[in-house]
């Protein structure tokens, strides 16, 4: 039985380690080494104007972490740059007293990917993610957590759709 065991650790480790599979959830292509990823621009009316910074900064972080590709200023093997279009808060929730009882923050991006190393893997793409919360919370109060939550939805969507296709 340990034998079988063994066996199986090594063959975890070969796939691995050959290229095959990754266990990140990733699958860069062979010939590219490099990232980079322009300013996503705010567009939408109610969000805070350095939100761009923050999503292209988080997108940035997920990259470097989840691939073995390296940040570049400009011009990397793959490119992303994108608009955030939508940054919106509406009512889900009706009560009897016909107020809402919760909000929905809604956060829509549209992303450009570019993969130089295979341009038939181009694409643009829009993503869309939200939170809800409670109709009598503060929104400033809430708003942080309510975007790292939508972030990392976002995120993991557009690793997905670029990378994430093993």
């Amino acid at each position: 039985m340990k034998y079988n065991r063994y066996i199986f650790l090594l063959f975890i480790v070969f796939l691995s380690s050959c290229g095959i599979y990754k266990f990140n959830g990733g699958s860069v292509p062979a010939g590219a080494d490099t990232f980079s990823v322009e300013y996503f621009q705010v567009r939408a009316a109610l969000a805070d104007p350095n939100y761009g910074q923050l999503f292209t900064e988080s997108l940035k972080d997920v990259l470097l972490s989840q691939t073995r590709l390296s940040l570049v200023e400009e011009e990397g093997d793959i490119q992303y740059q994108g608009v955030v279009e939508t940054y919106q808060i509406i009512a889900v929730a009706a009560q009897e007293n016909e107020s809402s009882a919760r909000n929905r923050l809604t956060i829509s991006i549209k992303v450009e990917f570019m993969d130089t190393t295979q341009e038939d893997k181009d694409k643009s793409f829009t993503v869309s993610q939200f939170e809800d919360f409670l109709s009598d919370e503060n929104f400033e109060d809430v708003e942080e957590s309510l975007i790292e939550e939508i972030n990392t939805k976002i995120i993991q969507d557009i690793f997905d759709k670029t990378l994430g296709d093993w």
